[in-house]
């Protein structure tokens, strides 16, 4: 018995570090945006503005997908769920929210006029926080609303540092997070102060956010460049699944690829995250478990130490390589190589990068193992 239950214990803990995962849930042309995952593993799934959609779908993890789960909206754009299990749906198309009641099958229109509403997330007291992208021909959302339980509402922040603002969710300490959606800067906010502070600004065009609990990091996709990203709340950034370009390849998740992903969501246990694209569910499955570039040897941590002053950049390598040969390739945002150069040294200073957004990928054997992305 005792040797079972050893064995039992070493797959455990080989099925505990499997890499990350992509796969494919269900296609069809109404998945475009926001998306909620609830307690029980459902996905429910919005067309997206300007696309003539007027449900919403629901998609089991098994892949059954109704597109027409419920009717009723107007471009739906975003979805969340409140703790009495009412859901809430910002409608591009006619610029409302409305809430659903499952239980009832009871659709009401809790707000009107606003100016093009996105996502939305709620607080700890059930207040919804929902950003505006701007409505057309303008596009010029720079709002954040806040609406109460009560159903009263307020302009809760309008600044000029928003420009289409989307993504939008809170963190565990209480400090909400709003993207904008061209440029990919991420704010984050004192709720008590209101002043929006720049964390980061990838380049590119950024979707939804979400806060996972479990390691303290917000994910964020890129329509940009077809990735699933994965920040601290320091601002340090790596990419969590997307080999960079449009596709729709199924697989580990660095070699997988993406078709401008829009809307995240993870399950109750935080392990997998839901990803909706361009005519597709997908899902990125073992979040617990080892990075999808890890090795059974080597986890390839590529350290870097920028200095935007100069445009230069400290590169460490693993210091135990066991004269293993280090390729580094560097690419702009659009995926175009700008350099490239190959080391056994430990460290190495790569210099001339001009300001902007850049990947920095290590290869092993012609095998990316390893992507960092830095912002000058």
């Amino acid at each position: 018995m005792r040797k079972w239950n050893w064995l039992l214990a070493c797959l455990l803990a080989v099925q505990n570090l499997a890499a990350q995962m992509v796969e494919t849930v269900a296609s069809h042309p109404k998945i475009v945006d926001g998306i909620h995952v609830d307690a029980a593993g459902n996905v429910y799934t919005a067309p997206g503005g300007l696309m003539g959609g007027t449900a919403i779908g629901k998609a089991t993890s098994d892949g059954n997908f109704d597109p027409n789960f419920r009717t009723g909206f107007n471009g739906p754009i975003d979805i969340d769920e409140n703790s009495d299990g009412i859901f809430f749906v910002t409608n591009y198309d006619n610029n409302t929210l409305k809430s659903y009641n499952p239980a009832t099958d009871e659709l009401t229109t809790i707000l009107t006029g606003l100016d093009g509403p996105a996502g939305l997330t709620l607080d700890g007291g059930g207040n919804i926080f929902l950003s505006c992208f701007g409505a057309p021909p303008a596009y010029s959302g720079k709002q954040v609303i806040k609406v109460k339980p009560d159903g009263s509402s307020e302009v809760w922040l309008e600044t000029t540092d928003f420009l289409r603002p989307q993504g939008i969710t809170f963190d565990d300490e209480g400090f909400l997070w709003v993207a904008n959606t061209p440029t990919g800067k991420i704010f984050k906010i004192d709720t008590l102060t209101k002043l929006p502070e720049l964390v980061f600004e990838l380049g590119n065009k950024v979707g939804n956010l979400v806060f996972r609990k479990k390691d303290q990091h917000l994910y964020f996709p890129s329509q940009g460049n077809h990735r699933i990203y994965r920040m601290d709340l320091q601002g340090n950034l790596d990419t969590l699944a997307g080999a960079g370009s449009a596709g729709s390849m199924d697989g580990e998740a660095l070699s997988a690829q993406f078709n401008k992903p829009l809307g995240l969501g993870f399950t109750a246990s935080e392990d997998t995250l839901y990803v909706s694209e361009a005519g597709k569910l997908r899902r990125i499955t073992q979040l617990d478990g080892e990075p999808s570039q890890a090795t059974e040897a080597n986890r390839f941590d590529l350290k870097l130490y920028p200095n935007p002053s100069t445009g230069a950049v400290k590169l460490e390598f693993p210091k135990s390589n066991n004269g293993q040969l280090y390729t580094i390739a560097v690419f702009d945002t659009a995926g175009k190589e700008a350099m490239r150069f190959s080391t056994y040294e430990a460290t190495f200073t790569l210099n001339g990068l001009e300001k902007g957004t850049w990947y920095i990928r290590l290869f092993v054997k012609d095998k990316m193992v390893s992507e960092k992305v830095i912002v000058f």
